[in-house]
């Protein structure tokens, strides 16, 4: 069973979840970004950020981060196995522009769970509300930034701060969370995850992020797609949470990413894939790609397997939204 304290209280995430900052600066940063990604910079102010993607010309997603502006900068907050490649693509757009794209200067320090609030207000007097909602602090930013079910808190700082703000944390008892819990709180708060629910032939819409995308600024790359599926059409697929419960006498089963879903009527070809699994108090939370059929919230679908003794198992449960700004 996963430790409660992300649940329950207040935790930290550990360094295996992985968020890097990337910086953009310059007296040019802001008409570049505003070309090359998909949410609209206006509504990125000083005290409220935006989710942001960016696309190949196809839609598909090469990186997603939030973005905050800060001065006259701007700060990516991305997952590490997309930080290389924000990076190099960033880069390679440069052209003649005053930009500089630069990372290693700032670090995350996230603390989520339903405490999680009331402590960083504790150490820094300030208490954002509002997702992604930001204050300045100490050459940093807190922000409202929940990766769990109830709550939670991102601590972007200047790398120099990290060791004091890390031992004020020891200090108040808050424990590091321990990778099942931290993917258990991520999978039923929906969000989704670099190389599990996000891939490279992943689209925002497909993945949740629809908050990332304008449709009415200017061009960048994949827009015109994104805006032809808005018009004429829909994505086969979207990203959904499910919950199975254990019967009685049952503990464990063999639920796996790439497992099919299908319907409560068995009758069909797949419903859907599961993509990120995590134990939860008495079954499975998982995340899922569903087909366009079986995405309406309350659908019931079913996974057929085994069980910790070996006997066969019926799972069942009903389909949830992920995450919504």
């Amino acid at each position: 069973m996963t430790d409660p304290a992300i649940m329950e209280s207040c935790t930290r995430l550990g360094s295996d979840f992985g968020l890097e900052v990337v910086e953009v600066s310059g007296s040019d940063a802001e008409q570049f970004l505003q070309r090359m990604i998909s949410c609209d910079l206006h509504r990125v102010l000083e005290g409220a950020g935006l989710r942001g993607t960016l696309l190949d010309s196809k839609a598909k997603i090469l990186a997603y981060f939030d973005i905050y502006r800060q001065s006259d900068q701007f700060l990516l907050v991305v997952e590490e196995p997309m930080h290389a490649g924000l990076i190099n693509h960033l880069d390679r757009l440069v052209i003649l522009e005053d930009v500089k794209i630069s990372s290693g200067q700032r670090g995350v320090i996230s603390i989520q769970g339903p405490n999680a609030p009331t402590l960083v207000e504790q150490i820094t007097t300030l208490r954002p509300v509002q997702f992604l909602q930001t204050a300045s602090w100490r050459g940093g930013l807190v922000v409202a930034r929940t990766r769990s079910p109830e709550a939670g808190v991102d601590l972007i700082l200047p790398l120099e701060l990290i060791d004091e703000i890390e031992q004020r944390l020891d200090q108040e008892g808050v424990v590091t969370s321990s990778p099942e819990a931290t993917e258990r709180a991520r999978i039923e708060s929906g969000f989704p995850r670099s190389g599990q629910d996000v891939t490279e032939r992943s689209m925002p819409p497909e993945v949740g992020l629809d908050d990332a995308i304008s449709y009415d600024k200017g061009c960048y790359a994949g827009q015109e797609v994104l805006a032809r599926i808005r018009t004429y059409g829909h994505v086969n697929r979207q990203l959904r949470r499910i919950e199975f419960q254990f019967p009685e006498g049952i503990s464990t089963s063999s639920v796996a990413p790439g497992d099919a879903l299908h319907s409560s009527d068995g009758e069909g070809k797949s419903a859907g894939k599961i993509t990120s699994v995590a134990r939860s108090e008495n079954g499975i939370s998982l995340m899922a790609s569903v087909r366009k059929n079986h995405i309406d919230e309350g659908t019931v679908l079913c996974w057929q397997g085994v069980s910790d003794d070996g006997s066969s198992l019926k799972l069942s449960g009903e389909v949830r939204f992920p995450f919504r700004p």
